[in-house]
């Protein structure tokens, strides 16, 4: 039967080839890898809309509210039933039972001000939960293991910090990729939000690939199987991989409890086990010196973790794992039994946003690459220890390599102003002429970031002369 079908594929690929036709290639023959492509292709203007009945938008709303008088915060990841419409120059996909909610953690709010009008949100849609179907049910058995653009869920990010370029957060998820460190795909586009037989043009928003299953058998191919914690700040304290934390700090989130752990497991939470974690922790608080090297080597993606701590000094954003024990997640290979840092949520950074005050200032430039802002401690009021890049920069071989990385950055043109132009002319060139009509409108402008990129360059490049002229001075 096989050489039979490869004898056929063999004689339709023929005759294609007498007829001048191009035959699809393998990436070309799954659509949800051509879709996938083709949502994150920046060059395409695109637009998605969102429809929702009133009772459905009414359903939502009252759940986030009884959920805020509940808890004193609005995280509930309720969902309800809508319907998707994608568009771009190739066309439409459409997407019916979808699930909708809103999304953020400190920033998210009610989906509507006492009113009625609609605050600024961010969204999140679901491909694979059916939200009314019946357990079992044809319906729920044909979409929960549904995939639409390659993923099984997206998010819609509102440019809450106010960005006048709307790239700073798309350009450093560039920069991570471009430098061999895994980070999800983000692109942008026109989002309508259709509430019963209103249509609201909401603006100009980031649609982010979620950081999940998905994501990982895209970037571990057969070794994708393992555990997966998005960790953050949050009711147990900074995330610093410290020993000594809460025991409910590693769990699986249950907002329905308002249980929101620091290590949330993501993935295979049927057969909960954080044994592997716990050690990790151990381990690296406990291995001191060549033990400590030994044990990290054979544990961690190191070459990752410094190309990602090489970038994070450029981006200057204070909101990460090493001013903050914040956005990150942590991937455990099974298949190589090791670990990997994942970077999220960029949003602050480069001259915008947060600027880390009471530690950093402006935006880190003048911050030593190597005595990086400690925010844990102060805004915890206790001496913390980011005990994996703390007792990282302790060894030499590191050192060496991460100033490598460093200069390779810079050398290299990833991090320049050239290439934060090019993303910027490319946004604004789509979407300029469509945001003054929409709900929140905000309007391209350059700010300061070429200045941070130029003065940046400059700093670490001093910084990187200075040590190896004085390599005593390193920690």
């Amino acid at each position: 039967m096989k050489s039979k079908l490869i004898a056929l594929l063999l004689t339709l690929l023929t005759v294609l080839s007498a007829c001048d036709a191009k035959p699809l290639t393998p990436i070309e023959k799954d659509p949800n890898i051509v879709a996938y492509e083709r949502l994150f292709d920046d060059s395409k203007e695109k637009s998605f809309t969102i429809e929702i009945t009133q009772s459905e938008w009414k359903k939502l709303d009252q759940y986030m509210v009884e959920y805020f008088n509940r808890y004193g915060n609005y995280k509930t990841d309720a969902v309800v039933e809508a319907k998707m419409i994608y568009e771009d120059k190739e066309g439409q996909i459409i997407a019916d039972n979808i699930a909708f909610r809103s999304r953020g953690n400190t920033s998210r709010t009610r989906l509507i001000n006492d009113e009625g009008q609609l605050n600024t949100a961010s969204y999140k849609i679901y491909f694979d939960k059916a939200v009314y179907a019946d357990k079992g049910s044809a319906l729920e058995q044909s979409i929960k293991n549904r995939q639409i653009f390659g993923m099984t869920e997206l998010s819609f990010k509102f440019n809450k910090n106010w960005d006048s370029t709307h790239v700073t957060e798309k350009f450093s998820y560039d920069l991570f990729r471009e430098f061999s460190v895994f980070s999800p795909k983000m692109t942008h586009s026109k989002l309508y939000l259709k509430i019963g037989n209103t249509t609201h043009f909401l603006g100009l928003f980031s649609v982010l690939e979620s950081i999940d299953q998905a994501f990982l058998d895209k970037r571990f191919p057969n070794e994708s199987e393992g555990n997966l914690y998005k960790v953050l700040w949050q009711q147990f304290g900074s995330a610093t991989l410290e020993t000594g934390y809460d025991p409910r700090a590693i769990g699986i989130k249950n907002e329905d409890l308002n249980y929101f752990p620091s290590y949330d497991l993501k993935t295979n939470k049927k057969a909960f086990d954080n044994s592997e974690l716990i050690s990790f922790i151990q381990n690296i608080n406990t291995l001191e010196g060549e033990a400590f090297k030994t044990y990290l080597d054979e544990h961690f993606d190191v070459e990752r973790l410094l190309r990602l701590l090489a970038v994070g000094v450029l981006l200057g954003n204070p909101d990460d794992y090493r001013a903050m024990g914040n956005n990150y997640y942590l991937y455990y290979n099974t298949a190589q039994e090791k670990w990997t840092m994942i970077p999220y949520d960029y949003d602050h950074g480069m001259g915008q946003g947060w600027d880390g005050n009471p530690v950093f200032s402006n935006w880190s430039i003048g911050m030593d690459i190597y005595a990086w802002g400690d925010l844990s401690s102060v805004l915890q009021g206790r001496q913390v220890s980011h005990v994996l890049t703390d007792k990282l920069f302790q060894i030499e071989a590191y050192q060496l390599k991460y100033e490598i990385y460093l200069q390779d950055l810079i050398i290299s043109d990833l991090f320049s102003v050239e290439a934060y132009r090019e993303k910027y002319e490319t946004v604004k060139q789509l979407y300029e002429d469509d945001i003054s009509q929409s709900t929140w409108p905000f309007y391209f402008g350059q700010r300061n970031v070429f200045t941070y990129i130029h003065d940046k360059r400059e700093d670490v490049l001093d910084q990187l002369n200075y040590y190896r002229s004085n390599p005593s001075k390193r920690p």
